[in-house]
């Protein structure tokens, strides 16, 4: 299942370190084969390891497995990964490893009906403070929409130069906007103001 390199040495190391010792301060249970592997929730697959060990060794198991498995290891690093705290290049490339598998996964997967519901009635309780507002609007304000290729994306205002060399038009792409298209959100606009009387 492990490969076997240097990480697996170094992985190794530690959950054998923390095997044989008692730990007196702040520590967090860790699976040695991770349960998305296969591993149990026996003791014997369980080790106490510190945050920093616990983080390091997620790291680890990046480079220690391969195919299916190391996807979901990426994906788990990705999650531990705070990237507004670290600029370190190896989480961010990790994080976006870790996004694009879980693009892919998610990509064609049908929500269930029940599952939708449950989001748009939690979504009537979500309040936006002043603060945040302020916050968005200070984000979104130093923005500009820039499209290529019917695909839109949106950019600081200081990078608008660089993008119109590389073939970008300002503004946001239109291509999407066909008669079908226009039908549809009508139909779909008309629905919600009905329901909305009807309320």
């Amino acid at each position: 299942m492990f490969l076997k390199n240097k990480y697996k040495k170094w992985h190794d190391s530690i959950i054998n370190r923390a095997k044989n010792r008692v730990l007196s301060c702040y520590f967090e249970k860790h699976h040695i084969i991770p349960k998305s592997c296969g591993g149990s929730d026996d003791k014997s697959n369980l080790v106490k390891l510190t945050a920093r060990e616990h983080f390091i060794v997620h790291l680890l198991l990046t480079k220690i497995l391969k195919g299916n498995n190391k996807d979901k290891m990426i994906l788990a690093f990705s999650f531990m990964c705070d990237l507004k705290k670290s600029n370190s290049r190896i989480f961010s490339s990790l994080r976006l490893k870790g996004l694009k598998i879980l693009s892919k996964k998610l990509t064609g997967r049908k929500v269930p009906k029940e599952i939708k519901e449950k989001i748009k009635y939690a979504r009537q309780f979500q309040i936006c403070s002043n603060e945040q507002r302020k916050k968005y609007s200070k984000i979104y304000s130093n923005l500009i929409w820039v499209n290529f290729n019917g695909k839109s994306k949106r950019i600081k205002k200081e990078l608008k130069e660089k993008f119109l060399k590389k073939g970008y038009k300002l503004g946001r792409s239109k291509e999407y906007l066909t008669k079908d298209y226009s039908n549809k959100m009508k139909k779909i606009v008309t629905k919600i103001w009905e329901n909305r009387r009807a309320a």
